[in-house]
């Protein structure tokens, strides 16, 4: 408590509202954005119809692999099926020690090609194994036809399945030569699999149909690390190593090229599908070192507010904070939690009286993700989940996002004790009954393209 003007104020009561009002309208702020279509400059709008031919650049998937022999055969028969004249499929095995870069070799597609690298030098993160890549391409590797001066970079996990039209809508926005990168959707593919591969689905569709939807008004789109399309010449701009070791360098990567003057996109006309976790063991693991790669981007922060300016400034500001925020408003929640217990012991003893605090708890708490849970049910409703279950999934959604809680103090301890070691996530081998049909989703999607 603190006195001002003579009026007793609870300061760590205002604070918490301030976080949690603040949080809420950032969302909602988001969501409106969301629902819109950016406005283009006059100049993009007239480049739009003199677009080169999308089929006209040379597509190069680069393939990071640590012991991926589960999924690795599948993930390169779906891309040689893509219909590109020009597409190259660089793996790169990363000092794998199962059949991975044997399973590779057996490719009869030539346009299939490895990178082995070897320890000491192999196991280093994602983003020295996407290194080694580039220098490879820079060195000749993928022959004298290719030119580098229109490639683009698709950064792709060893689980991706991209729709079989994510090239035609995704290439032709290139012909921006402001543009640097853009990101597609993400969906989980075994959803279906247990609640906790549903709420990861949840979770990849709110952020990128809402948030990353969101801040293309605002200039601050991110880049993920499974369907990231770069453009080659931005990667060369940023040096010889244009990925860093952070445990997050697909957001490192996005924030460095906004600093070296490329823009960003979005594009929610088409998803990559990936394979969700189904225990949460592995899922602390994961989230554990993406939270840790975003407490390591605070070092962008004088980057960020020293050369960036209006509303992308702001919002990646905002943005690379968010982590120590998350932690901070973790302990307001365990004391919503001990509240809601102490209601319980007053409705279990019969001395629980109503108050208005609990409607405006109930809204804070849920209102916003019944809000974004209703696009979610849109896409999903198909399926033939009703709108009552889905209204109790969103409710689980909640609870499911404070897992994030347990991920951000790990990895807050992680930094504490010097431990940044990247520790790669295992896959699981996909029973063919657990498979999304993924060309019926990519025409789903093709047929929502309204909301791109």
């Amino acid at each position: 408590m603190i006195a001002v003007f003579g009026q007793t104020i609870d300061l760590i009561l205002i604070i918490a509202l301030v976080l949690i009002l603040g949080g809420v309208a950032y969302g909602v702020m988001l969501f409106i954005l969301s629902r819109f279509e950016p406005r283009r400059p006059l100049e993009n709008r007239l480049r739009s119809h003199l677009m080169t031919h999308p089929k006209d650049r040379d597509v190069v998937f680069l393939i990071p692999c640590l012991n991926e022999e589960e999924v690795i055969s599948a993930s390169l028969a779906r891309l040689t099926a893509l219909d590109h004249q020009k597409i190259h499929i660089l793996v790169i095995d990363d000092g794998s020690d199962d059949s991975t870069a044997q399973l590779v070799m057996e490719n009869p597609d030539p346009r299939v090609k490895l990178l082995r690298r070897m320890l000491p030098n192999a196991r280093q993160g994602k983003g020295q194994a996407l290194n080694a890549g580039i220098q490879h391409i820079r060195e000749g590797a993928l022959g004298p036809d290719f030119d580098p001066s229109s490639a683009i970079i698709v950064v792709v996990d060893a689980d991706g399945r991209l729709e079989p039209h994510a090239l035609d809508v995704v290439l032709p926005s290139f012909d921006d030569p402001q543009l640097g990168g853009i990101q597609i959707g993400v969906r989980i593919n075994n959803r279906k699999a247990n609640l906790l591969a549903r709420m990861q689905d949840i979770e990849f569709v709110l952020y990128t149909r809402v948030f990353q939807r969101g801040r293309r008004h605002l200039g601050s789109v991110g880049l993920g690390g499974n369907g990231q399309f770069v453009r080659l010449n931005a990667l060369n701009s940023l040096g010889t190593k244009p990925w860093t070791d952070s445990l997050a360098e697909d957001l490192d990567l996005g924030i460095r090229l906004m600093l070296a003057g490329w823009t960003t996109e979005f594009c929610s006309e088409t998803s990559v599908h990936q394979q969700g976790l189904v225990d949460i063991k592995r899922w602390v693991k994961q989230r554990t070192r993406w939270f840790q790669g975003h407490l390591q981007s605070w070092e962008l922060m004088p980057w960020v507010l020293g050369t960036l300016r209006g509303t992308r400034r702001l919002d990646l500001g905002y943005h690379i904070t968010s982590p120590y925020l998350l932690l901070v408003a973790s302990l307001f929640t365990v004391a919503f939690g001990l509240w809601t217990v102490d209601l319980g012991f007053d409705l279990a003893t019969g001395t629980l009286a109503f108050s208005a605090w609990w409607v405006s708890a109930y809204v804070v708490a849920f209102g916003p993700i019944l809000l974004f849970g209703t696009l979610y049910w849109q896409q999903e409703r198909d399926s033939g989940i009703s709108w009552l279950h889905a209204v109790l999934v969103f409710h689980l959604f909640a609870l499911y996002a404070t897992l994030w809680y347990i991920a951000g103090w790990r990895a807050a301890y992680r930094m504490l004790t010097g431990r940044n070691g990247w520790a790669k996530t295992d896959r699981m081998k996909e029973p063919a009954k657990d498979l999304t049909d993924v060309t019926s989703v990519s025409q789903s999607a093709s047929g929502s393209s309204n909301l791109a």
